[in-house]
């Protein structure tokens, strides 16, 4: 069996990429290898790795490459809708169409904007349409109310979603989280009391980079930087931290410089640096990128967290993991090596949009946009529309089907393809390129980090899965408030979440909250299950190394256990003989 290979070197760190199956390897400085796109023998492909990282060979040949490669070539559209329907679901709204910034390179002039405002019934109407019928069983919930205008100047009808927000997960006992961008000029401190004081909202703003940089393009009206308005704002918050968004051009590629920069603005959770869409010949075009010079930056970026690492401040880099962008998704993905990636783009299937009339478009950047409409939230989805966003996969698109790295990357964003080519299913040849080596950077990245220090190496894992718990709603919270409810108590969800949260152990913060409304919930090893009293919460092993999982049991009923999970919320139960379920789910209990 012959096997695709590519061997490259970055930050004087080599790689070799097992493109077939999506893994990699380092090699050693003294190892002779040549450069570039090959095939390989599997028992080449091994020897060479046993030969240069004994450890990871051992880990990768726990599972063959018959298996791997088994499992990639079943890996089937079918399976990633059912996987994707437990995940995290966005609704995007528009509080606002308008905006009191007038930035060089934004969107908001589109042809598809309209001047009709968003009303909370609608905004109501969509939420439920969300929760209730387009994905109950999801894991967590996020409305985004960025929009295509300044949030801030609708802020009364943004504290309504909020507030109905908070009154939906509590019935649901599911987290639902308002998140926004806002571009700090308006804020008054009765506006920052409330943002900072409301945990349900997460906020963001755009800024790209010093000031001189900022004011080049983010600009009022009349042409007055928007730098120091930004930073004022930053400041004013004592509760809350920012994630940062950052527009880089080709009139500004300095990664590494912007970075570092913003990383030292105060209350700052995160930093995202995305290119621009603008494919207009002007100076902003994404063409004019130098692909040479933009990777040497992110080169440049990838040194200085090195350095900041062996300082022991893995901060820098997690606010460059949670930033989300292409690089620090490359280096998240990376992380965890044999995954397999058919989608990159999540619009229109796990995120939508609705407009003020409750149209539903699949992406927030083309609201508007009949090709991108796919249904309503009144009459529901039209199959036939989204299946266009469906179809768009690794496999069904020639360019990336030949990809190298298809497996990691999933394809390219459908908003950049449209605007570009006009359809969803070119990708931009350039962006493929600048992807291509922001993918081999990131790998070698990463195993850099692993043969400087094992430490640090292992902290890292442990900052990517604390990164991805922010994207589900706890089962312990879940299955607390579902007791609880069955006990006709009803409580907040900030609340059980918080003081759960405050242990370290899991299992011991449930008790200590549980005990709260009863001093008899204790912690029980159960064998038959008959003298059971329900209802009850039931520990059960995830998959996640040193992680629980958690369901609600209702009753006990004819021999036979019945209980909810988390992935069917709070109206379907399962039932099971007490025999099976002690022997294969639970036998571990808390009531």
């Amino acid at each position: 069996m012959k096997l695709k290979v590519s061997v490259f070197e970055y930050l004087n760190q080599k790689v070799m990429y097992i493109q077939d199956v999506n893994y990699y390897f380092g090699i050693k400085d003294d190892f002779d290898i040549k450069f570039g796109d090959y095939e390989l023998s599997e028992e080449e492909v091994l020897n060479i790795a046993k030969e240069n990282d004994l450890e990871e060979y051992e880990v990768f040949t726990n599972t063959s490459i018959e298996e791997r490669l088994n499992k990639i070539n079943t890996y089937n559209i079918d399976d990633v809708k059912e996987q994707s329907s437990y995940g995290q679901f966005t609704l995007c709204l528009h509080p606002s169409r308008k905006c009191n910034l007038n930035c060089k390179y934004c969107f908001r002039k589109s042809e598809y904007l309209g001047e009709q405002q968003l009303t909370f019934e609608v905004a109501k109407d969509a939420i439920d349409f969300l929760v209730d019928k387009y994905a109950p069983c999801a894991s967590k919930y996020v409305v985004d109310l960025s929009g295509s205008g300044e949030p801030l100047l609708q802020i009364d009808l943004v504290k309504q979603i909020v507030d109905y927000c908070k009154q939906k997960r509590n019935e649901i006992c599911k987290n639902i989280e308002v998140m926004f961008c806002t571009n700090l000029t308006l804020l008054t401190p009765e506006i920052v009391e409330y943002l900072d004081n409301e945990p349900a909202i997460i906020l963001g703003t755009s800024i790209d980079g010093d000031q001189i940089t900022n004011d080049n393009n983010r600009v009022y009206a009349n042409g007055k930087g928007t730098y120091n308005d930004i930073v004022k704002g930053l400041k004013m918050f004592k509760n809350k931290k920012l994630g940062l968004a950052v527009t880089v051009t080709p009139l500004n590629q300095n990664v590494d410089l912007i970075y570092d920069y913003l990383y030292h603005l105060p209350n700052v959770d995160c930093v995202s640096m995305k290119f621009i869409r603008c494919y207009d010949g002007s100076k902003y075009d994404f063409d004019n990128f130098d692909i040479s010079y933009l990777i040497s930056r992110y080169d440049r970026l990838c040194c200085n967290v090195l350095i900041e690492l062996e300082k022991g401040n893995f901060e820098y880099l997690k606010k460059l993991l949670k930033g989300g962008d292409y690089f620090g998704g490359f280096i998240y993905g990376n992380l965890f090596k044999g995954t397999y990636k058919i989608y990159r783009c999540d619009a229109g299937k796990s995120r939508i949009t609705v407009n003020n009339a409750g149209d539903i478009f699949a992406c927030s950047v083309m609201y508007g946009n009949n090709d991108y409409r796919i249904g309503s939230i009144y009459s529901g989805i039209n199959k036939e529309s989204q299946s266009k966003f469906e179809c768009v996969t690794i496999e069904s698109v020639t360019q990336c089907k030949n990809c190298e790295i298809k497996s990691i990357c999933g394809g390219e964003c459908y908003v950049n393809a449209y605007l570009k080519n006009s359809d969803f299913y070119n990708p931009i040849d350039k962006m493929c390129k600048i992807k291509l080596e922001l993918n081999k950077l990131s790998m070698s990245f990463i195993d850099k980090i692993k043969n400087k220090s094992g430490v640090v190496y292992s902290k890292l894992i442990d900052l990517a899965f604390e990164i991805n718990s922010y994207e589900n709603t706890p089962t312990a919270v879940w299955a607390v408030m579902s007791f609880l409810n069955t006990r006709n108590v009803i409580v907040n969800y900030s609340e059980v979440n918080n003081c759960i949260a405050k242990y370290d152990n899991m299992v011991e913060g449930i008790l200590n909250y549980l005990k709260k409304f009863d001093d008899n919930i204790s912690l029980y090893k159960i064998h038959n299950g008959k003298d059971m009293k329900t209802p009850a919460i039931a520990i059960i092993k995830n998959t996640q190394p040193n992680a629980l999982d958690f369901l609600h049991i209702v009753s006990i009923n004819d021999g036979n256990v019945i209980f909810k999970v988390f992935e069917l919320g709070n109206s379907d139960v399962i039932s099971l003989p007490i025999y099976e379920f002690t022997r294969t789910v639970s036998c571990i209990v808390i009531c």
